[in-house]
């Protein structure tokens, strides 16, 4: 952040230092584009008791050691520069007022390097400070953006450039902010080592359709042909959007299925396929999954889910795959008696909705939907439940077949009995059934002709047989 200070920093430290030691101020580093001019700030300071009459100064570039022969910026005793600085180098400052602020003009980039600055005071009084000024020279303004740009979230970008150049000020204006923002020109603000920028902010909501879009700044130069542009491409972090789901969702048992989930976020989703919480594939930091289930079976049909995930939210979507097969007879299906009455049940699981029909062989009759003895239940999922009641079945209970069939093939069940009533014709058949109703009869008279006895006891069951326990008395 930079702040404005009514008071430069060299200031304070020039005003501590008058004690009478050799010392220098100048910012540390310092910019200006190229083509126009820089005024490189620069205060120093020398010995109380030296009261030379006049104080001469001298500007090297890149090496403070006149030993070493560097380049001549500017010279007070001679005027005489080195070829690259001639007609471009200025001494704003007075040097008798102990200020040595330089003005370089018409800046190319072999410019840029390291400045030192040389007091000469007469005779040896001579002094090359260590602190000395890069000076950069740039072509292209700066674009700050916040490490962390998120979708819904205002966020503010700055575009900052030099002024340093007191002949040229710039204007700043944006590129490509139609439908971000209006932007904010805060003007003219000072650095802490002194030096100055224009700054302009640029506040809006960014959206998740802002992601990659290229921003730009420029700056101008009034009355000249000066123009240069910076341009930064925004990366707006954002929840994924709803998969999509590409691929097979109807499938005929045995085949290849293959399904493509898919999203876009930023940064990249944790994707995953998963059906009744069973993961089925997943990948990290990926916008595409790919999901192959060979061989489907009836098992695989149902609900899938894809879900997409990473730290700024987490979308789903539902998708059906339906396995069509032939239909199975389940083995709950059967038939039951009671009394006069028959009633059979058939199960089948089946995709897509079988015809169920129920044969009696027997009788050579064939009952379908159209039957008024036959109810349909409702179907739920793969099943489908169908009901066959017979009433007035007081002789055998006959056999019972049902067959269901849809476009895949057909299958046919013999419905098994359930029940004492199918128990006890199996056993001993309609003949034995009235031999031993006769025989029960026949008991029956034998008793009332007999004496008549007081029975007290009770009926007990034992060794699989029911017992009478008690004692007999004769009537009186």
């Amino acid at each position: 952040m930079i702040f404005l200070t009514t008071l430069p920093l060299f200031w304070i430290m020039i005003a501590a230092s008058r004690g009478g030691h050799w010392g220098a101020w100048m910012p540390s580093s310092i910019s200006a584009f190229e083509g126009t001019c820089v005024s490189i700030p620069c205060r120093f300071d020398f010995p109380d008791e030296l009261r030379p009459a006049i104080v001469h100064g001298v500007w090297y570039f890149n090496s403070p050691y006149p030993k070493n022969y560097p380049p001549v910026v500017f010279k007070s005793r001679t005027q005489v520069v080195h070829e690259s600085f001639q007609g471009r180098s200025r001494l704003l400052g007075d040097l008798g007022l102990r200020n040595c602020t330089l003005l370089l003009s018409n800046l190319s980039p072999e410019l840029g390097g390291k400045y030192y600055f040389r007091g000469d005071l007469g005779g040896y009084n001579q002094y090359t400070f260590s602190e000395h000024s890069v000076l950069d020279i740039i072509n292209t303004p700066n674009i700050v953006v916040p490490p962390e740009v998120v979708a819904g979230t205002e966020v503010e970008v700055s575009c900052m450039v030099p002024d340093n150049c007191p002949e040229l000020r710039p204007e700043l204006s944006w590129l490509g902010h139609d439908g971000l923002g209006e932007p904010t020109v805060l003007g003219r603000l000072r650095e802490d080592e002194g030096t100055w920028v224009q700054v302009s902010l640029l506040h809006f909501v960014p959206t998740r359709e802002a992601n990659g879009h290229r921003l730009g700044c420029q700056a101008s130069f009034p009355n000249t042909t000066l123009q240069f542009e910076g341009y930064a491409s925004l990366d707006v972090k954002y929840a994924p959007w709803k998969p999509t789901v590409n691929g097979t969702v109807v499938a005929v048992e045995g085949e290849t299925v293959s399904i493509l989930c898919s999203t876009q976020s930023n940064p990249d989703p944790i994707l995953t396929i998963f059906k009744e919480k069973q993961i089925l594939a997943t990948v990290i930091y990926e916008s595409e999954l790919q999901l192959e289930l060979p061989a489907v079976t009836p098992e695989d049909d149902g609900e899938y889910w894809c879900v997409a995930e990473n730290q700024y939210g987490q979308r789903a979507t539902a998708f059906n795959l339906s396995v069509e097969f032939a239909p199975v007879i389940l083995l709950e299906s059967h038939c039951a008696a009671a009394r006069d009455t028959v009633q059979c049940l058939c199960v089948v699981k089946s995709n897509p909705e079988p015809s169920v029909a129920f044969e009696l062989p027997s009788r050579n009759v064939t009952v379908n939907e159209t039957e008024r003895e036959f109810v349909y239940s409702e179907r739920s999922g793969l099943l489908l439940t169908s009901i066959l009641t017979l009433r007035g079945q007081a002789q055998a209970p006959p056999r019972v077949i049902c067959t269901s069939r849809n476009l895949y093939g057909t299958k046919s069940l013999e419905l098994p009995f359930q029940g004492a009533h199918r128990l006890m014709w199996a056993k001993i058949g309609p003949v034995g059934a009235v031999v031993a109703f006769a025989i029960l009869i026949a008991i029956v008279c034998y008793i009332t002709q007999t004496r008549r006895k007081r029975v007290r006891g009770a009926w007990d069951w034992r060794g699989g047989f029911w017992a009478f326990v008690g004692s007999a008395q004769s009537w009186t």
